[in-house]
């Protein structure tokens, strides 16, 4: 089993020299990292993380793209996106992963087929850029945060039809089972055969029904059904566990880390 975790969540504590020493003394080998690409100083900031992540024996095996809902980049959002994807070929991670749910609700009116064919035109260049630059665009599990605009790909039958529209190798899933417990709790593990060898990477986290990133086995989630149908998919990926919330005192973050690996040893146990 390889093990990875999202470090950026502990260097926003703590410095990323300390993150990464501790992140390696729990047995993770891998990283989920998310390039500074607003920051003017994004090149020199990411390949200094480089290096720390070199001496510490880390590798990065997955990227975050800057994430675009309600025009938080605005016009920004593809310079952004360009950046991200110099950074995933620089550092050599495999995957880069990406929500499709863009959409100009300004001057568009919304339907899953207007928002399918958005998505797809808008990341369409990024899959030939990633099949060029040898990783791949995985699109992640997502679900409904507005009380009024949809959201696509919310959905696992529309997330399913924008991967497969782009008929690419390198377009593929980032199964996010905190989202996909949001989004649709009861059917879940349904889709993951559906989706089958699509699901090439994952963000491990857990929550009672509302998005909250926690430990996995301390929310509803229904895990050893879960791990069932990863199972059944035959997963060798990465075992990514993605953090968002809270703030535990650094004192505690060997323990922490140390029960977030064994965790993701317990469940992937349930596979074999």
């Amino acid at each position: 089993m390889e093990a990875g975790i999202n470090i950026g969540f502990f260097a926003k504590r703590i410095p990323m020299a300390k993150a990464a020493e501790l992140v390696a003394k729990a047995g993770f080998t891998h990283l989920d990292y998310t390039p500074p690409v607003e920051q003017d100083d994004w090149e020199s900031v990411m390949k200094e993380s480089c290096r720390i992540f070199e001496a510490n024996g880390l590798s990065v095996h997955q990227t975050h793209a800057p994430f675009n809902r309600y025009g938080r980049y605005g016009e920004k959002h593809k310079l952004c996106l360009d950046r991200c994807m110099e950074a995933t070929a620089f550092m050599g991670a495999k995957y880069i992963a990406v929500h499709g749910d863009e959409f100009d609700f300004d001057t568009l009116t919304y339907s899953e087929e207007a928002a399918l064919s958005y998505n797809h035109d808008y990341f369409a260049p990024y899959v030939e850029k990633s099949e060029k630059a040898g990783f791949k665009l995985a699109f992640e599990t997502v679900f409904e945060d507005h009380p009024t605009r949809k959201r696509f790909t919310s959905a696992p039958e529309d997330l399913l039809r924008l991967i497969e529209s782009f008929k690419s190798e390198h377009a593929v899933c980032c199964w996010d089972f905190g989202h996909a417990h949001v989004s649709f709790p009861y059917t879940a593990a349904e889709w993951i055969p559906k989706f089958g060898s699509r699901i090439q990477c994952m963000h491990l986290h857990d929550n009672t029904g509302k998005d909250a990133h926690q430990l996995p086995m301390t929310g509803d989630i229904h895990w050893p059904k879960m791990m069932q149908a990863f199972k059944e998919i035959g997963y060798k990926g990465v075992w990514n566990v993605e953090y968002s919330h809270g703030n535990i005192p650094e004192s505690l973050l060997p323990d922490f880390l140390t029960l977030t690996k064994n965790t993701v040893r317990y469940l992937n146990g349930l596979c074999e």
